[in-house]
């Protein structure tokens, strides 16, 4: 009953919002003297739009809002899209939430809650996002279950990059920054015809240096970026029904590595901690984090070319085919345990490479725009982590036997995806809409598990040796190399994985919309996303059986409405999601300790509300604020151990997760800009401005009242930015002075627990700095 009273609340509110716009003028309209964001054409739905008229719980940024807010990467997302969170990973693959929908693993392979598209080609896997903003049009953030129209099903949403395109005269510009730790940020682009049928844009960035971590044992630093991303467009039209769109991008990343922050130390065997570990300096401010000397470094790569299609067969139909390759690589050398010394160190390597094509045909028959189509996605990957053990308390598993010193882990798969996908949507009236989409899926996943020891000294191949001859009498014999995870006959070897699964989801959506232009919506919609294989260091072969596919059904309703003339612009949405199989990373436990496996959670709910109003009250001033309300709910008990009750979190505490919050779901989230320029002679203005995020309180790890895990709580922040500067009244140059975080806030995104000690991830301290652009 709760969540209707509420739901009714929003009901009145929204027909309270429908009845002033209903009421404005067109006096009022000749206050607005430019347009809204509002007014942003999207392509959400695979045809072009006005942003306000898409019936969706939709977001999108131009170009220039992304260069004015500073919006390098999707993780700086979180200061634009209220409900977006971004939390990383000790590996190279970042973690995007919406809504409290999001998977927490840091594989390679593993398939993201989230998606993200670059010209509706996806980019499968969250290590291959990280140059996607480079030289943009517009970025589209769309909430909620997709699938019966993006080539990848996904529960939480998708992000959709849009590049800028080759124009039909020669252009090119550029910007740059530089902040006060010596990161230098520069990026450029040319863009023109070659012949008449022949269009090109080459667009460049890079970023260097700026180490902005400062050890809290020496006088040291770390944080220097070494990054380089690079694009090459070609637009060619051989005829009047044929177009075709070339894309050739990729990105290479030798920066250092971000080095956990110390929270405390807290040894599994007291009597086996290296010496000195234990006097390890907690981080008080936001640059205190530590790292061993000389061990971090990366050098990851990505690159992807596509190829687009279009064929006018008719002035209605139109025959689109995106075909495209992508492979991402990592190598890196990362510290794990925010401490000066070699605890658990590791060394990361593999690849993911993905073949994808789409083929669909799409058209616009009077009052029904309809497509229908079908996508492939063929996809190899190997993930290796290695994990240095020399001094992890709990090394000595049987007395009498080495310590073992060493811990590989590694998983290769393939895997297959297909689906067939339709959508319609009809004008019944002028003012009413209706539409439908429909998709199957099916996936299948093979590959191999593995845990070894690297060394030739061989200490856990001895020790798993000792294992089974302790439990069934013999042994098979591990040499270096040789798999140790143990099957359920007690017998060592390489885990033989499969997962095999189809889908079907669907949406269904009213659209009424008002003379002032005034939208009401209403959808309900059921999103899939495959099951996943993990990558873990596992004792049993049960620690890698797959997490199966997650369902979630999705109900909201909506508003949007231009008021006063499009001067302001309210949008507001409530929806709740009914969770089946959610996945999320689970704890066992043994004589090795805290270890990990995937599970899901059979159900679970969120319940929210969002608002967004953008406003131009007046000429030069420009206005926007969001927030998300969440009300999030695991609603059955969960097993962390097969044929078992038993739950752990993260902190490897039993637990009765009935009840408990969703993990890396604030409560509320706000973000707000606001700008204003003025003339100042000639065709110079002045402008000052402003943003703002805030993120209440949060948790990593599974909590209840009776489990609070305080040691994995994520603190409230609010953290503002300012700007002020110059600008040309057409936009031709820009130039500000600039200082993100003020109040230098403390804050982190996500908590971890190693065998000896607790970690987190800081954000970055107060920085200033400048920055210009030009277009002329």
């Amino acid at each position: 009953m709760h969540y209707f009273r509420t739901i009714s609340l929003f009901l009145a509110t929204s027909a309270s919002i429908v009845s002033m716009a209903s009421a404005q003028t067109a006096a009022q309209a000749d206050r607005a003297t430019d347009s809204l964001p509002g007014d942003i054409v999207v392509t959400a739905q695979k045809r072009e739009q006005s942003m306000n008229s898409v019936g969706l719980s939709l977001q999108a940024l131009s170009g220039a809002d992304l260069q004015k807010r500073r919006i390098d990467s999707a993780a700086d997302l979180v200061k634009a899209v209220p409900g977006f969170t971004f939390t990383p990973s000790p590996y190279a693959t970042p973690v995007y939430t919406l809504r409290g929908v999001g998977l927490y693993d840091s594989g390679l392979a593993v398939a993201p809650s989230v998606s993200v598209y670059m010209d509706e080609v996806p980019l499968a896997y969250p290590i291959m996002t990280l140059g996607g903003t480079l030289d943009l049009e517009r970025v589209e953030v769309l909430k909620g279950p997709q699938g019966t129209l993006f080539g990848q099903s996904s529960t939480g949403g998708a992000v959709n990059y849009i590049a800028a395109k080759p124009t039909s005269t020669f252009r090119y510009g550029a910007n740059g920054s530089l902040n006060q730790f010596g990161q230098v940020d520069l990026e450029g682009f040319v863009s023109g015809p070659i012949s008449p049928t022949l269009g090109a844009r080459l667009a460049v960035k890079t970023q260097q240096g700026g180490a902005w971590q400062k050890s809290t044992s020496r006088d040291d630093k770390l944080g220097d970026a070494r990054f380089l991303t690079g694009r090459l467009l070609l637009d060619w039209a051989p005829s009047d029904t044929l177009k075709f769109s070339f894309n050739a991008n990729g990105f290479i990343d030798k920066g250092d590595p971000l080095a956990p922050s110390l929270i405390k130390v807290a040894p599994t065997n007291p009597a086996l901690i290296a010496p000195g570990f234990d006097q390890s300096k907690p981080a008080r401010r936001p640059r205190d984090a530590d790292w061993p000397e000389g061990y971090p470094d990366r050098d990851n790569s990505f690159y992807q070319v596509a190829l687009r299609g279009d064929l006018n067969l008719s002035d209605s139909a139109k025959l689109t085919s995106i075909t495209s390759y992508q492979k991402a690589k990592a190598d890196e050398q990362l510290p794990f345990s925010g401490t000066p010394f070699p605890y658990q160190n590791i060394l990361h390597f593999g690849f993911v490479k993905s073949f994808n094509q789409e083929l669909r045909l799409s058209g616009d028959a009077g009052p029904l725009n309809w497509i229908v189509g079908a996508s492939y996605e063929h996809v190899k990957s190997d993930d290796h982590i290695r994990y240095d053990q020399r001094i992890v308390s709990n090394r000595v598993i049987i007395p009498g036997l080495p310590a073992y010193q060493d811990a590989h882990a590694s998983i290769a798969q393939k895997n297959e995806t297909y689906a067939f996908f339709g959508n319609l949507d009809y004008r019944l009236t002028d003012r009413l809409s209706a539409r439908a989409g429909l998709r199957y899926t099916h996936n299948k996943t093979t590959g191999v598990g593995c845990t070894f020891d690297d060394l030739p000294s061989n200490e856990l191949g001895f020790l798993f040796e000792a294992i089974q001859a302790s439990i069934k009498g013999s042994a098979v014999p591990i040499g270096p190399g040789d798999c140790v995870t143990l099957d359920d006959n007690v017998n060592p070897g390489p885990v033989p994985l499969r997962l095999s699964e189809g889908n079907v989801s669907w949406r269904l959506g009213l659209d009424y919309k008002l003379d002032n232009g005034t939208l009401v919506y209403a959808t309900v919609s059921r999103g899939f996303k495959q099951g996943i294989l993990p990558n873990v260091a596992a004792v049993q072969s049960a620690q890698y059986d797959p997490a199966v596919r997650e369902r979630l059904d999705a109900y909201e309703v909506g508003v949007k409405a231009p008021i006063a003339g499009r001067a302001l612009q309210v949008n507001a949405s409530a929806f709740y999601y009914d969770y089946k199989d959610k996945q999320i990373r689970g704890t066992v436990l043994n004589a090795f300790g805290k270890l990990e496996r995937e599970i899901n959670v059979p159900k679970s709910r969120v319940f929210g509300l969002e608002a967004e109003v953008q406003m131009r009250p007046i000429r030069g001033l420009n206005a926007s604020v969001g927030a998300t309300y969440l009300d999030t709910k695991i609603t059955s008990s969960i097993s962390t151990i097969p044929g078992t009750s038993e739950t752990y979190n993260s902190d490897g505490v039993q637990i009765d997760a009935k009840g408990a919050r969703i993990p890396f779901a604030p409560k509320y989230t706000v973000v707000g800009d606001a700008e204003y320029d003025w003339a100042i002679g000639g065709d110079t203005q002045a402008l000052v401005g402003g943003g703002l995020v805030y993120h209440s309180a949060d948790n990593g790890s599974l909590a209840t009242k009776a489990v609070p895990a305080t040691e994995f709580r994520i603190k409230p922040y609010t953290v503002i930015d300012l700007r002020a500067g110059l600008q040309a009244a057409d936009g031709r140059w820009r130039g500000t002075v600039w200082v993100s975080n003020v109040f230098n806030v403390l804050r982190w995104n996500t908590v971890f627990r190693t065998i000896d000690d607790y970690f987190r991830y800081q954000d970055r301290p107060r920085t200033v700095g400048v920055s210009i652009s030009y277009r002329p």
